[in-house]
């Protein structure tokens, strides 16, 4: 039995979770939901109406209504049952047949009613099943061919076409009719009493339901037209064109089946399905699998294990490498996804398993075609009463939120405007294949795709002048201006620079390239030696003032007035953005992109925020810490070694150098030397964290930061894994997700692999646990100050 109607209950479920990005309401029959009548407004009985019509069995009232409210006479509902059992073709030679006195040669439906008196014969010889009409007229020989058609009697009839009569359901009538009706699943969607009259609409949802319910011979009943179920297969295209110009499907393997089906929904695409074909191998159905559950979403950009989406949530990915994507028709994989790239905005459905594992994601459309981005040259006076949805630099926004020099990109499919601020300043290094007609350009050492709505701006420039780029959401080029017109909005951090020819890429953290990956600008600079390794990872901001050079600089500017309080995502009058960036770092360490739930803290002392940049609407959407996780710092026992420091016997006392390196599970050798350039005193063996800080000129790599642990003993009942905490007398502290066991007794540590999985970490912890009672804990600040257990000592 197919389930329509919890499709449809999915599909809501899934807006309200604020994931699918829905169109305006409107009336089924105008919104290619499914039908060619127009005058039907349910979705359920447009459905119906639609497959019904695509095999014969109803063709409306005139025109294209189907008036769905009106009620049914025997006679009409007869002409459908007939038609339903496939027999519309005996009924010209009926019409002379006379049945019910009441049912006169001049009856337009004296045919019909005469075959449905008609039994029916399949099978031969000894396998040879002959069933009975399946209509009765009553006590008097008459019809009442115009008399408004009960439910009772409507369900008998339908009961009867699937070959069950009063033997098998029961000799007291209607209630054995409608009993078995119930069991069939005849009647789904439909609730009337039995003295109740039928709605042409309620007829359509019976008639469908029969269509797929099991016969007396245990067969669907669909099959007895000469209709088919393919096999479930995943849906890519509803609107498909079929090889010889027709409407067709999509689905995978690159097949197209032709349909006269009024167009599906879009929100089809993606899911798997069964297709019912006709005999001629038309689709006049889709039976959408109801097998786990579904969530459309749009993409803004990708992590390695994580998507971030629409309204600035994220969906982790567990397994990159083994995560199925569909994409363009092809399968592929989440990594592979990642490492290519992809458009920001792209619509994409999840498709979960009944146990909540995600099974694949397919990409649907997002906007690609020219004549859907526009510059906003104007000062605009956009209303907040849009009939669309507007998403700004990824974050759901309101039309007030356009501004001059904005560039917009509307997508039909989705009912979604995309709009972005995203702007570069530089020279104008190259044109390909020419300025007349400019398909890329290239400045800052990114060649970016040009739209057509770009061409008048860039034809007023030439190679080497300053010049300002429009980006479109996803990269593109749609407009073009003077730097004095509109300025920069990239920012970025260094990704790389080499010392030797002062190349460096700088990899913009708020802007993506065509393909949907972080933009990548590179050239020459004047960084170089120490200078230059002292830019890597830092947050900067480019431009360039002649061809093939950067210039960057550090933004290094205000950082908060008021704490940030991490449950209410804002730091006094100043709101965290949906999409904001969160970086992490320890001194001058490099920046480390962190999570808003790294943060175990509820509020972040200002002096403890040192950058923050502001979008168009004043909200923070780059914040930089200094040291509030904790997490930057490689933990477990200081090894610290010396240089130098001895007299020759000429009295020459070399210069002394005092280095620390860290021992732990994943070095237990010990790891890179960072030198003590500071003064300080570190103890071997003692149990703490270390950082990396700048090179010098020379190329030693210093010391950025350290922490020593303090420590507690505590019982192993005191640990509670799932949650990873450790309760004792005076608080409850978090344990680290990277936590270092060491058993004192073997002098070894619990192995966690490559430290890639956090499961490793887990099974290394329990062991721990499991060796002894007694359990030294060290932990680096109290729980209120963000701290974290960091290392577990056992023996």
């Amino acid at each position: 039995m197919r389930m329509k109607r919890a499709l449809a209950l999915l599909l809501a479920v899934s807006a309200l979770c604020g994931m699918l990005v829905l169109p305006p309401a409107v009336p089924v029959a105008s919104a290619a939901s499914g039908t060619a009548f127009t005058d039907i407004y349910n979705a359920d009985v447009a459905e119906a109406a639609e497959t019904l019509r695509l095999l014969g069995i109803v063709s409306g009232t005139g025109g294209t209504a189907f008036q769905p409210d009106r009620a049914l006479t025997r006679a009409e509902f007869c002409k459908m049952a007939v038609e339903l059992m496939g027999n519309g073709d005996k009924v010209p030679s009926q019409m002379n047949r006379t049945v019910f006195q009441d049912v006169p040669s001049t009856h337009w439906a004296r045919g019909y009613i005469a075959v449905a008196t008609q039994g029916t014969t399949t099978g031969s010889g000894e396998d040879a099943v002959t069933t009975s009409g399946i209509i009765r007229g009553d006590a008097y020989g008459n019809f009442n061919p115009d008399r408004p058609i009960t439910y009772a009697e409507a369900v008998t009839i339908l009961v009867r076409i699937l070959g069950y009569g009063d033997s098998e359901v029961g000799m007291v009538w209607p209630d054995g009719y409608l009993s078995k009706a119930d069991e069939l699943g005849i009647t789904e969607g439909v609730s009337l009493q039995a003295g109740d009259t039928m709605t042409r609409g309620q007829t359509a949802l019976l008639m469908e339901n029969l269509l797929f319910a099991d016969g007396k011979d245990g067969k669907e009943y669909l099959t007895t037209l000469g209709c088919t179920i393919t096999d479930e297969t995943i849906l890519f295209d509803v609107a498909a064109t079929a090889p010889d110009g027709s409407s067709g499907i999509k689905v995978a393997q690159d097949k197209v089946y032709k349909t006269d089906h009024a167009p599906f929904s879009d929100d089809l695409v993606g899911r798997r399905a069964k297709l019912v074909l006709d005999k001629d191998e038309k689709v006049v159905d889709i039976q959408a699998s109801t097998s786990g559950t579904q969530k459309v979403i749009t993409i803004q950009s990708l992590d390695y294990d994580a998507m971030k989406i629409s309204g600035g949530s994220s969906i982790s990915i567990e397994e990159p490498k083994d995560t199925v994507v569909w994409k363009d028709g092809k399968e592929t994989t989440y990594e592979e996804l990642y490492l290519s790239g992809m458009a920001a905005g792209t619509q994409a459905l999840l498709q979960y398993s009944a146990a909540g594992e995600l099974e694949y994601i397919f990409l649907r459309s997002s906007a690609k075609s020219d004549s859907t981005t526009r510059v906003v040259k104007n000062k605009p006076n956009y209303s907040d009463d849009l009939a669309y949805t507007v998403y700004k630099n990824g974050i759901l926004a309101k039309g007030s939120d356009i501004r001059q020099y904005d560039v917009t990109t509307f997508d039909e499919a989705s009912n979604v405007m995309y709009v972005s601020d995203a702007r570069i300043t530089g020279i104008y290094e190259n044109v390909y294949p020419n300025r007349e007609t400019p398909a890329t350009i290239t400045v800052m050492g990114h060649e970016f795709p040009v739209l057509s709505s770009a061409t008048t701006d860039l034809s007023s420039f030439k190679i080497g002048d300053t010049i300002t780029l429009l980006l479109s959401y996803n990269g593109q080029v749609a407009g073009a201006v003077e730097p004095s017109v509109a300025k920069a909005t990239a920012v970025g951090t260094v990704k790389s620079v080499d010392k030797d020819s002062g190349a460096t890429v700088v990899t913009s953290i708020n802007m993506v390239d065509a393909s949907g990956k972080p933009l990548e600008l590179s050239g020459t600079t004047s960084y170089t030696g120490s200078r230059a390794d002292d830019m890597v990872g830092q947050l900067v901001t480019v431009s360039s003032a002649s061809k093939g050079r950067l210039s960057l600089s550090k933004l290094t500017g205000k950082g908060s007035d008021a704490p940030l309080n991490v449950d209410e995502k804002r730091m006094n009058t100043v709101k965290l953005s949906d999409n904001v960036k969160l970086y992490e770092q320890v001194g001058r360490s490099t920046l480390t992109e962190i999570k808003l739930e790294d943060i175990t803290r509820a509020t972040v002392p200002a002096d403890l925020i040192t950058y923050v940049h502001k979008d168009y609407a004043g909200n923070a959407d780059i914040v930089v810490f200094n040291d509030v996780t904790g997490d930057r710092y490689e933990y477990g026992f200081f090894k610290v070694t010396t240089e130098g420091g001895q007299t020759d016997t000429e009295g020459n006392t070399t210069q002394r150098m005092d280095y620390v390196s860290i021992i732990n599970a994943l070095t237990p050798n010990g790891s890179s030397n960072l030198l003590m350039n500071n003064g300080e005193s570190l103890r071997n063996n003692k149990a703490g964290g270390i950082v990396t800080g700048p090179a010098r000129t020379d190329g030693k790599v210093t010391l950025g930061g350290f922490v020593e642990l303090q420590s507690m003993d505590v019982k192993s009942s005191a640990f509670d894994v799932d949650n990873m905490t450790v309760t004792t007398n005076s608080m409850i502290i978090p344990i680290s997700d990277r936590v270092m066991c060491y058993n004192e007794t073997t002098k070894e540590w619990f192995s966690v692999g490559e430290g890639k999985n956090d499961e490793d970490y887990v099974k290394a912890l329990n062991l721990a646990r499991a060796f002894s009672e007694n359990v030294t804990i060290y932990y680096d600040k109290a729980p209120d100050q963000g701290g974290k257990i960091r290392i577990v000592v056992v023996g």
